[in-house]
């Protein structure tokens, strides 16, 4: 409480010295209306937050501060282990960053409190604390806690207020609102109600403002009422009520400064008298205004409105002391032109900046030198580092083309065995047996040896705003029959080769991919064949592959990476690639490195430690580059520490979750270590607390299986998304859509509406081998049960693979509601429909008016399509040939989903797909089934 108590102290200072500017500008602005001072109280006010806010930033800091030579020193132990040596005099004259920036003492009683949760306290701190102002500290605790609890009942006896209030719709109140607000051009949404507590009119919000009247309103006569409307309306327009929640959190934070509480105050009668001179202008000046008010005080209680809440509302003592200040006829001077804005609010805030630079001028404890913050690499650690590296097969570098950005191996199956990613695998196995589709390509990590990620520029026409082509090589110990079978899911599989002639398979559960097998053991998955090609072609020329040296460091660790910076700069400057990055890190601290290293090497090991190791290539300036580095280094700790104290004064959890990998990111930021050899540049860090990583990686691998679970949920759209637009190219044919069940072309046999769908979904092969005079489980029919396409299954369902996943629901009124009529030939129904155009609506001629329509009709779905549901998801036990779906009838909503804890994914007719959640209201649920129920659907 010592560092808080003298951090109050320069903060109190830094308040007074805005509040007084504020005051001293107040006091000679009184011919420029009440308008302009209260916009010169909201700036005085808003500058105060502004201080609180810089008193958690190192900057800005007017003080000049002396070198310290003689570092803390808490114990006799450190002063015998402490020596003193004397650095060159070329070092000293080297403009490089050694120790941390000051911070402000709000850094340092977070960085004590950070220290206490790691059970590491200062020894002997006790003995420094001053009394005096530790006692100040603990009053301005006590003293916040109950200002903030008093703000927080004010808003809560606000809301209780406006659930109270009766509401003025269709009264004269409104009616005269409405004119008021129609005169002035006012487009935010306005309420109106009532409240008996009120003596005098309110207005509460900003975005969505309520006008609260005191009951006695309808005792006012037109020209009273249209007035106080007047009045509240220029408070809506000025916003006042924003600046009044500013005035109450300032006056919250300083409840101890007598300034604030008088800026706060005359800031609420400069609004009132505003206010009051833009009513008067619409009720025909000033004198028949000040009647007005007159006539309304004669005739007000003196009730005293009591609670929090006062803090926000108008009371009776300001209402007699505007009716004194409108005596005095002013010229009201209301408007406050924009260069008058611009000039007080500069003119405030380079005061509130100048203020802000006085403070004290201690260093943080946690910035004191010691040999914690400077770890210096432990005898034999390369050693066993090259124990770790030759127990690895180098990663293999002659299948990367000599143009290619960058390259990134891991060997998945070995970093998952290491201790420190035991809960990570746990995790994983947990998943998987939840999802057999987890793993792409149905692929476990703990059989994949090793992953080569290859980064290459986009091709000639490629958008520059997509992400880098990139092809994968995985060599793995699984079945690549299983591999292949996973990659096409039970549909289609398309095989080509490429003008060089690398063979390649492409499916519809994986568009856009194509998957080459190059042995039992490994295979390639490319976005294009041009890429698939450009790496087949260089494994053949790997002798001359310009990557094999820089490569051959790292390429024995258990992650590897080497990127080309030099193809990265020709890409940006001739603007074939456009990051979305901050120039600003590369082109302001980091610009060395940009400008001149040609190629950067990573590798990184698990093993008993974490332990990384880099270098920097380039042909000159390597001297630069390193101090760039250190400086590097520093800035990243002191970012990292504030970071590190948001979140732990954040109260969002979700936030908190960021600890562990922060805290790990900062002991190795720390432990970094630079050499130079000619003009290349090494690193190496190391993190011996493995329980660290083991938390942290704990903490994000079930944000990357909600990842996986996403995208996966997008492959069920797809699904959707390719149903509903079969059922449109079905009603394109037959000016219908299909119904839930298809009577064969004998008159009795009926057959399922996915059956129907086959010819739409480039499954016209499987519809033909179906027998549609035969029933759905006959013997042969049985043999098309087994070869469902892929599109008929959720990717996470691990059910048999002759089980739909998607089902319409059938009943009056829906989608697939109307029942079936004998066809006039192989399972096609006959249409009344007369003479249509071509389109989704219908296709062309005329039609045969022997049988009436089988299925619902594009304009019969009148709530729209948008509006309503096709098809759903649902976990049933249904065969996919099997004419069966899900009953419905608007007194019971079915229970659907089954695949998603949370909720379901739904098509609709306009062919999007949704995901709706489990807690979706019945009654919306029932209104999306419908196709003419003429609902407003309240989406979630």
């Amino acid at each position: 409480m010592h560092q808080l108590g003298i951090s109050l102290f320069w903060l109190g200072l830094q308040v007074t010295l805005v509040s007084a500017a504020g005051l001293l500008i107040y006091s000679t602005t009184k011919q420029l209306g009440p308008r302009t001072r209260s916009f010169l109280l909201s700036c005085s006010i808003g500058m105060t937050l502004l201080l609180a806010m810089f008193a958690l930033s190192p900057w800005p800091r007017w003080q000049t501060t002396g070198k310290q030579t003689t570092p803390a020193i808490n114990d006799a132990s450190d002063i015998q282990n402490t020596t003193v040596t004397e650095a060159p005099e070329n070092e000293l004259q080297t403009p490089i960053l050694k120790q941390s920036q000051q911070e402000t003492e709000w850094s340092t009683v977070w960085e004590g409190f950070l220290k206490g949760l790691q059970q590491k306290p200062v020894a002997n701190q006790s003995a420094s604390i001053s009394t005096p102002a530790g006692i100040v500290g603990w009053m301005f605790v006590v003293g916040f806690l109950l200002a903030a609890i008093r703000l927080v009942f004010a808003f809560y006896s606000l809301n209780r207020l406006l659930r109270q209030a009766t509401s003025l719709s269709g009264s004269v109140a409104e009616q005269t609102l409405d004119i008021l607000v129609a005169q002035q051009q006012i487009s935010c949404p306005l309420k109106i109600s009532e409240h008996a507590s009120l003596t005098t009119a309110a207005v509460i919000g900003w975005w969505r403002p309520v006008i609260l009247l005191p009951t006695a309103w309808r005792e006012w006569n037109s020209e009273q009422l249209r007035a106080v409307l007047a009045h509240e309306l220029a408070h809506i327009r000025h916003r006042d009520y924003l600046a009044i929640l500013g005035a109450e959190l300032s006056r919250s934070l300083y409840f101890y400064h007598p300034l604030i509480h008088w800026l706060v105050a005359r800031l609420r009668l400069e609004q009132e008298l505003s206010a009051d001179a833009t009513a008067a202008t619409i009720s025909g000046g000033t004198t028949p205004y000040l009647v007005v008010l007159a006539e309304m005080a004669v005739s007000q209680t003196s009730h005293r409105l009591t609670g929090p809440a006062r803090a926000f509302l108008p009371t009776h003592s300001t209402f007699l002391r505007r009716i004194e200040m409108l005596k005095q006829k002013r010229s009201p001077g209301n408007i406050v032109s924009r260069p008058q804005r611009i000039l007080v609010f500069g003119v405030m805030l380079l005061i509130g900046l100048c203020a802000s630079g006085f403070r004290g001028n201690q260093i943080s404890l946690a910035q004191q030198p010691s040999a914690e913050s400077d770890p210096q690499p432990a005898a034999g650690a390369v050693d066993r580092d090259k124990i770790v590296r030759g127990k690895h097969v180098p990663f293999a570098i002659d299948m990367v083309p000599n143009d290619a950005l960058g390259v990134l191996a891991l060997r998945p199956a070995e970093l998952l065995s290491q201790q420190a990613m035991l809960m990570a695998r746990l995790q994983l196995l947990k998943a998987a047996r939840e999802n057999s589709h987890l793993y792409p390509l149905d692929l476990p990590f703990s059989e994949i040896q090793s992953v080569t990620l290859i980064l290459l520029a986009h091709e000639a026409g490629q958008p520059q705003s997509q992400p880098l082509n990139h092809v994968a090589v995985i060599q793995t110990t699984h079945d690549l029959k299983q591999v292949t079978k996973s990659f096409g899911g039970g549909g289609k599989i398309f095989s080509g080769v490429t003008d060089g002639g690398v063979h390649y398979l492409r499916s519809d559960i994986y568009p856009g991919y194509c998957l080459s097998i190059v042995n039992d053991h490994e295979l390639i998955v490319s976005k294009t064949t041009k890429v698939l090609e450009q790496v087949i072609t260089a494994r053949s020329n790997r002798k001359s592959s310009r990557w094999i040296e820089p490569w051959k460091p790292v390429s024995q660790d258990s992650i590897a990476a080497l990127f080309n910076l030099r193809q990265f700069r020709e890409l940006v400057w001739k603007n074939q690639w456009k990051p979305e990055i901050n120039d600003s890190v590369w082109k302001g601290s980091l610009a060395p490195v940009w400008e001149h290293t040609d190629l950067i090497s990573l590798g990184v090991n698990l093993e008993h430690k974490f332990s990384l190791q880099s270098t920097l290539y380039q042909q000159q300036n390597g001297g630069e580059i390193r101090k760039t580095l250190e400086a590097a280094q520093v800035l990243g700790t002191n970012l990292l520490q504030q970071y590190l104290q948001q979140i732990v004064q954040n109260q969002n959890r979700e936030q908190h979750t960021m600890v562990p990998l922060v805290e790990s990111s900062l002991d190795l930021v720390k432990s970094l270590h630079f050499d130079q050899a000619g003009e290349n540049v090494s690193l190496t860090a190391s993190m011996t607390d493995m329980t660290v990583l083991n938390n942290t990686l704990s903490s994000f691998v079930p944000a990357m299986i909600e990842a996986r679970k996403a995208a996966l949920r997008m492959e069920s759209f797809n699904n959707l998304k390719r149903l509903v637009l079969a059922m449109h190219l079905y009603h394109s044919k037959y000016k219908h859509f299909p119904p839930a069940v298809v009577i064969g072309p004998d008159g009795k046999t009926p057959h399922s509406w996915r059956v129907a769908l086959l010819p739409f979904l480039d499954q016209e092969k499987l519809y033909k081998e179906y027998r549609l005079n035969e029933p759905w489980d006959s013997e042969h029919n049985k043999q098309v049960l087994a070869k469902m396409p892929a599109v008929f299954k959720n990717p996470v369902d691990n059910r048999p693979g002759h089980l739909t996943s998607y089902l319409a629901v059938t009943g009056p009124n829906t989608v697939f509601g109307k029942s079936t009529r004998p066809a006039g030939g192989a399972g096609i129904e006959m249409s009344t429909e007369p003479f249509a155009t071509s389109g989704l609506a219908g296709g062309g001629g005329v039609e045969s008016k022997a049988e009436p329509v089988a299925g619902v009709r594009m304009r019969e779905i009148t709530d729209g399509t948008s509006n309503t549901i096709a098809i759903v998801e649902a976990r049933r036990e249904i065969p996919w040939t099997k004419p069966e779906d899900i009953p419905f009838d608007e007194n019971s909503v079915p229970e659907l989903g089954g695949f998603y804890s949370g909720g379901f994914c739904v098509a609709l007719c306009d062919g999007t797909a949704r995901y709706l959640p489990d807690a979706l209201k019945s009654e919306t649920l029932k209104y999306l089934l419908l196709i003419n129920d003429r609902h407003v659907i309240d989406w979630p």
